[in-house]
């Protein structure tokens, strides 16, 4: 065996059999995309995961994993072997889900995680008409940070994800569904509500909500300010369905997504446009270690169609 803990040519051990907590442990690298990640969704130490791993590679006489740009990449052979463990694992969880299910009316269980803004507005319409066709399926239904979505997938507890940014990982898929316009929501009388459009340098001096950079609407406001708002926010939110409640009771206007906005919360808030333009994306997210089950299509087709037939000003589906 080499120094880096990998295993070396084939020996006299290749070919043994595996043990279930080798494959235990290869499948959490896979879907973890690391040894660390592995650990945190075994709940062992790395170096543990590591020995594991160095063993499995010598019992079968070749490499599973090879490093790139500090990240394991699955070779061909650890692909191949992976479809075959995931069908063991997903027989697995069929029959946990039948067992569950054959005292419920439901017909299986539908795990949506998504951004906060989104919950406010299309998860519900979404679910709505995913429900209407899918009344026997019950859902599971989670509020997240970008921040977590990835690990939501990497534990199980997510089949289909709705952000404005997709995850980095290279375990996880994401295709765009929607650009989505940033508008300005003001309290009921503010000054800037008699403007036809509100402008950079509009928050030039009056107290106004903002994001931290690092967040999917800092960044995506960053062309809109240039170099940087004129005056700093007097309140920073991460979210802008927090960002709503705060214009709702005064503290000053923000820029949420559109979709942030419920009809309610419009009734009592003054809406303007933005200029110069600025946008956010809607993202959908799965797993790409296996197909996504049934019901998260049926959902992901649901979301498709509320974008495309809810008039919503400056929303284009891709």
């Amino acid at each position: 065996m080499e120094a880096d803990g990998y295993a070396d040519e084939a020996g006299p051990s290749a070919g043994r059999p595996l043990n279930l907590r080798q494959i235990e442990v290869f499948r959490a690298i896979m879907m973890a995309g690391s040894i660390s990640g592995a650990g945190r969704m075994l709940h062992v130490s790395q170096p543990a995961v590591s020995r594991v791993l160095a063993l499995t590679e010598s019992r079968l006489g070749y490499r599973l994993f090879e490093r790139v740009k500090s990240r394991l990449s699955p070779t061909a052979e650890a692909r191949r072997l992976y479809a075959e463990v995931e069908q063991v694992y997903g027989g697995i969880q069929r029959v946990n889900d039948l067992a569950a299910s054959l005292g419920q009316s439901g017909a299986g269980m539908l795990k949506i995680v998504a951004s906060a803004s989104f919950g406010q507005r299309l998860i519900p319409m979404a679910l709505e008409r995913f429900r209407g066709r899918n009344a026997g399926a019950r859902v599971d239904y989670r509020s997240v940070t970008f921040d977590e979505l990835a690990a939501y997938f990497l534990s199980g507890q997510a089949d289909i994800g709705i952000s404005m940014q997709p995850p980095d990982h290279p375990n996880l898929t994401s295709v765009r569904l929607a650009r989505v316009p940033v508008v300005c929501v003001l309290p009921p009388g503010h000054p800037l509500a008699s403007h036809d459009a509100v402008r950079p340098e509009d928050f030039s001096s009056a107290a106004w909500i903002g994001y931290p950079r690092d967040t999917p609407l800092g960044r995506a406001l960053q062309p809109f300010f240039g170099e940087g708002p004129h005056c700093a926010a007097a309140i920073e939110v991460h979210s802008p369905v927090t960002a709503c409640s705060f214009v709702q009771q005064g503290l000053g206007p923000a820029l949420v997504d559109a979709w942030c906005v419920t009809p309610d919360q419009a009734a009592h808030m003054a809406l303007r446009p933005i200029t110069p333009e600025a946008s956010v994306d809607i993202w959908a997210t799965h797993s790409n270690l296996s197909a996504p089950p049934l019901l998260a299509r049926r959902f992901l087709a649901a979301v498709r169609k509320i974008l495309e037939s809810e008039a919503l000003p400056g929303v284009t589906p891709a």
